[in-house]
């Protein structure tokens, strides 16, 4: 059997295997099932009785608890824009099959939602703060949930020591290709941003923040991105993969979002968009004029710049070395913008340094 022959003969086969599998384990439902299609790691299950949505979490029945559980807690706090868990015929809300575990839950009939679109982008941060007014308060005895509160100075130190850590790395390399050299060339500025974000964090109410928090108990998504958020026809959002979520300052998704936004090439860096984006939460909930300055430190840390550090020394990512320079002109290009945004924002939200 030739490799082209042999690699249908086994994808197929897996296929087959796998659909074997998802009958299995839809035998547990009291459900007429009609048809069942895989979308990208879910199945879409037509039933007689509706449409399903079937999640495999891989070595995590703990993390599906977890998702189910909060989606429980959400429910009955008010907040509707989650999906239901359905039962077994058992009882049980999880299917469990060899080191994976597998649950069912209503199908949402929507599209991602799409970041160019500023409409999106209001909507998705108004969820948000929706959901972070209904995500305080959870504990649950099943699982045990993280809690990354009061953890951000530590995980800048460590960014920075690695930042350091190359800085020497390639002040010692003799034989430095074009990506090397202007990394190498730009890394004490990026390491003086970390730094200065680290000093912003170091001088906010930070561990005063946390104190509160570790009572107040909010969950955040910590995944709080476009694969994430579900739009319907009717322009209804919906928030989905709780199984990241835990423990943290509400602002810990806020900052990211923010961020996350802010480097799309579309916007880079639009003061007036972030200040439009922090007043739509801002209608929904209210941000504590502390939490600004906590804010400001996370879209100062150089993420881009450390990340593709990251996957270029650590992680030795098989890229070549051409897509390498690309992401890294990119994150130059938009040094200054940056820069102007960070005055913008001190000086709207009177920041003090």
């Amino acid at each position: 059997m030739n490799l082209a022959l042999k690699h249908i003969y086994e994808s197929s086969n897996m296929v087959f295997l796998e659909q074997m599998e998802v009958n299995k384990i839809l035998k547990n439902y009291d459900l007429n099932i009609i048809d069942v299609q895989k979308i990208r790691s879910i199945y879409r299950v037509a039933a007689e009785e509706g449409f399903y949505c079937l999640k495999k979490i891989g070595n995590g029945e703990k993390r599906a608890i977890k998702s189910i559980s909060i989606m429980n807690y959400l429910k009955i706090q008010g907040f509707d824009k989650v999906t239901n868990p359905l039962y077994c015929s058992s009882g049980e809300v999880l299917v469990k099959r060899k080191s994976s575990s597998y649950y069912l839950a209503d199908w949402i009939d929507a599209v991602e939602v799409d970041f160019d679109n500023i409409g999106d982008i209001m909507e998705s941060i108004r969820l948000l703060a929706e959901f972070h007014n209904k995500a305080k308060g959870f504990q649950t005895k099943i699982i045990k949930l993280e809690s990354n509160i009061g953890k951000l100075p530590k995980l800048y130190n460590e960014k920075i020591d690695f930042l350091n850590s190359i800085k020497e790395s390639l002040d010692m390399k003799s034989d430095k290709n074009s990506f090397d050299i202007l990394y190498h060339e730009n890394i004490d500025y990026y390491i003086h941003q970390a730094q200065l974000a680290a000093n912003i964090l170091k001088n906010s109410d930070y561990d005063k923040l946390c104190e509160k928090n570790k009572k107040e108990l909010y969950i955040c998504h910590d995944s709080f991105y476009y694969q994430n958020i579900l739009k319907d026809e009717q322009s209804n959002y919906y928030l989905i993969d709780l199984e990241s979520c835990l423990y943290d300052l509400p602002l810990a998704d806020l900052g990211k979002f923010l961020r996350r936004i802010m480097a799309n090439k579309k916007y880079l860096w639009d003061f007036d968009l972030c200040r439009s984006m922090l007043f739509e939460y801002e209608n929904v909930r209210n941000v504590d004029e502390k939490e600004y300055k906590i804010i400001l430190s996370m879209l100062v840390f150089p993420y881009k710049f450390y990340k593709l550090g990251r996957k270029k020394y650590l992680k030795k990512k098989k890229w070549k070395n051409e897509r390498f320079l690309r992401k890294l002109n990119r994150i130059l290009e938009y040094k200054e913008q940056k820069e102007r945004f960070i005055e913008s924002y001190i000086k709207y939200y009177n920041i003090k340094l």
